[in-house]
């Protein structure tokens, strides 16, 4: 083999052993937050040493870093739409909440995370939402709402309006066991009444701020 098919043997090694321990973090993270997780368990969940791991990454709060920039990242892009022009702010809200129910449908645990991650270390959370290039979906959307109320195509106070937004989408899932045992529902039949609320908050946000 040459020098440089074992150079590209290499390199496609590297990335595979990086991918693979970023795939075993954010599940160990999900499950124990940063203060409850080890690096060994992180090796262990990938299958590979220790050693290897911090030859990758130094740290646990650098892995953390890592892994939930490009988590968060990714559904940065997914939000794209909330930047047309050719929407309307309700649509841009209703754009907003499809988005967000499909993704906590896929994971549900996301919420809680996020949630007991803010609570526990809000600054590291906060510098890992920050975005490269300027402004965030969020603010995005906050900016929409303040002058949709401005030009009267919604009625209220645009932090309310916000903040009810995001409490119909995200509470739907940070309050998963509240809401499961207050209704007396299993986990298929609670995920089941999760699809049937993603069209019911779409539809709730055509009028709700008219």
């Amino acid at each position: 083999m040459s020098n440089k098919n074992i150079g590209q043997e290499m390199q496609h090694t590297d990335i595979d052993t990086e991918a693979l321990i970023k795939v075993a973090a954010k599940k160990v993270f999900l499950k124990k937050g940063l203060a409850g997780t080890r690096l060994q368990e992180i090796a262990d969940e990938a299958g590979i040493g220790r050693t290897a791991l911090h030859y990758y990454f130094r740290s646990k709060e650098k892995l953390f870093e890592v892994v939930w920039k490009e988590v968060f990242a990714d559904m940065r892009q997914r939000t794209t739409m909330l930047e047309s022009a050719e929407l309307t702010v309700i649509e841009k809200m209703q754009a907003f909440a499809e988005g967000y129910f499909t993704k906590a449908i896929s994971e549900p645990e996301l919420d809680i995370f996020i949630l007991n991650e803010f609570n526990n270390n809000p600054e590291i959370m906060a510098s890992i939402l920050v975005n490269p290039s300027g402004g965030s979906p969020m603010h995005i959307l906050m900016h929409d709402i303040e002058k949709g109320v401005k030009n009267g195509e919604l009625k209220g106070e645009p932090r309310q309006i916000f903040t009810t937004l995001i409490s119909v989408c995200f509470f739907s899932f940070a309050g998963k066991a509240i809401l499961k045992s207050m209704l007396n529902l299993d986990e298929a039949a609670y995920m089941e009444m999760m699809h049937e609320r993603k069209a019911y908050v779409i539809q709730f946000l055509a009028s709700a701020f008219k």
